[in-house]
C-alpha cells in the first residue's frame, strides 16, 4: 500500500516510491540520501512537529510539508 510519509506512524518502515515535488525538493532530499528505492523507518511523528526518520545509520528531521511529498510503500 502506498502512503505519504507524513501519514506513517512511529515504528513503520517502507521504501520510497516517488517524490512529488519540484526540483528544489528533489535536490534537498537527494542530498539527505532520500531517493526512490531508499528504505526508511519512522522514528518519531507527532503532529504538528517534524517527522523524524532513519535513513541507513542517519536520522533526518523533515517538516510536514516535505514529508507530504514523499510517497512510500509500507513494509510489513
Amino acid at each position: 500500500m502506498h502512503v505519504r510519509l507524513s501519514k506513517m506512524k512511529e515504528g513503520e518502515r517502507g521504501v520510497v516510491i516517488d517524490i512529488q515535488g519540484g526540483a528544489g525538493a528533489r535536490q534537498r532530499l537527494l542530498g539527505l540520501g532520500i531517493t526512490p528505492g531508499t528504505v526508511i523507518r519512522v522514528i518519531k511523528s507527532s503532529p504538528p512537529g517534524p517527522v523524524i526518520i532513519g535513513v541507513g545509520p542517519s536520522k533526518v528531521a523533515l517538516g510536514r510539508g516535505i514529508a507530504d511529498k514523499i510517497i512510500v510503500r509500507r513494509e510489513s
